[in-house]
């Protein structure tokens, strides 16, 4: 089994961790979180390889571990505030190496609202993290790294999935699989 140390996750049975060219290929980063900080651990990871102008998309049913992997991707960005749910301020913002915009559009009833929030002016300053952003019903940039977080066997696991959906999200996924490989142990 291949490990990687920063985040103490372990990558599902079938998925490659060896080479980029592996992962590359398949276009999707499959893992498997054990527990809560472990989740958070692996937010560390993308929340380094972030750069201005980054939008990560977080899927998953409540209680996935959406805040828990935006939290980390905020620590990972070296931010100083402890992220927590903006479900009744919406947007969050996070200073730090990049500044991470957290969004959380459970409240949200369609695109002209997520329109309203100007959420494409925060990637001039920074990067945009949204949780539920299945209720923007479009109105969100097209080139986005996409996480969805699915419950595991047991309370504590979670099935962590990560695919681009074009050439800058591609990059952070690039990024974010290099860190994982530091270190790594077959």
């Amino acid at each position: 089994m291949i490990m990687a140390p920063q985040s103490s996750l372990t990558p599902r049975v079938g998925t490659t961790l060896r080479g980029r060219e592996d992962l590359m290929g398949e276009n999707t980063l499959r893992l498997v979180s054990n527990s809560e900080s472990q989740t958070e651990a692996f937010g560390r990871d993308i929340g380094a390889s972030l750069s201005i102008g980054d939008t990560v998309l977080l899927y998953g049913e409540m209680g996935a571990g959406k805040t828990c992997m935006a939290r980390g991707i905020a620590i990972g960005a070296e931010s100083e505030v402890s992220a927590r749910s903006p479900t009744f301020i919406i947007v969050a913002e996070y200073p730090g190496r990049v500044r991470v915009f957290h969004c959380d559009l459970y409240r949200i009833t369609g695109a002209s609202e997520v329109i309203d929030l100007a959420l494409d002016e925060s990637l001039d300053r920074g990067a945009l993290v949204v949780e539920w952003p299945e209720n923007a019903q479009g109105a969100l940039p097209e080139d986005a790294l996409e996480i969805r977080i699915e419950l595991g066997q047991s309370s504590e696991q979670r099935s962590i999935s990560m695919s681009p959906t074009g050439p800058k999200s591609r990059s952070l996924l690039d990024a974010v699989a290099q860190r994982l490989q530091v270190g790594m142990k077959t």
